[in-house]
């Protein structure tokens, strides 16, 4: 594989990690939903697992924006340190 390639494979991971964030996001804003659902039935125990869950979630979703950030930076430096970053003549 050449480092073109390389650099394409690090681009369909990061797409691949932020369709994650994407996906972690909403599951949070669900999560959240059902807690505030969960207090207007007055469902003590599904307003409390709704809220472990939405922290597990947030969780998730800070290693998540963490880990972009470093791929990001390193595919960069990938992309620099092998001229990818210029245009193709």
């Amino acid at each position: 594989m050449n480092n073109r390639e390389k650099l394409e494979k690090m681009d369909r991971a990061l797409r691949l990690l932020e369709d994650l964030k994407n996906s972690q996001v909403a599951l949070i804003e669900k999560a959240s939903q059902l807690q505030l659902d969960a207090m207007e039935f007055s469902f003590s125990q599904m307003e409390k697992n709704m809220g472990d869950l939405y922290s597990r979630y947030n969780e998730s979703l800070d290693m998540l924006n963490e880990e972009v950030e470093r791929f990001e930076i390193r595919r960069n430096k990938f992309e620099q340190e092998h001229g990818l970053d210029k245009e193709e003549e």
